[in-house]
């Protein structure tokens, strides 16, 4: 899961995928990690990735492994996001 997911700032276009009301503004890859483990997921942190519609700019991703469909730990993840 890519940080973007979790941005307010951004629109669903461009790369949100939570709600505004769950979203967070410029969420870190290790916030999201975090979040991940309090929600009861194993997060592996990939650092030198780039968002591919942002591919100079380096915020990593999350990796997480569930039977749970992608949307719903999205939004169990972006509910343990530190708010701005």
């Amino acid at each position: 899961m890519w940080p973007q997911y979790f941005d307010v700032s951004l629109t669903w276009g461009k790369g949100r995928r939570v709600s505004k009301s769950l979203a967070t503004r410029l969420p870190k890859a290790e916030e999201v990690g975090k979040a991940a483990s309090d929600a009861g997921y194993n997060p592996e942190l990939v650092k030198s990735a780039a968002f591919p519609p942002t591919p100079w700019i380096k915020t990593g991703y999350i990796l997480v492994q569930s039977k749970d469909k992608k949307g719903n730990i999205l939004k169990e993840i972006a509910k343990r996001l530190p708010r701005a």
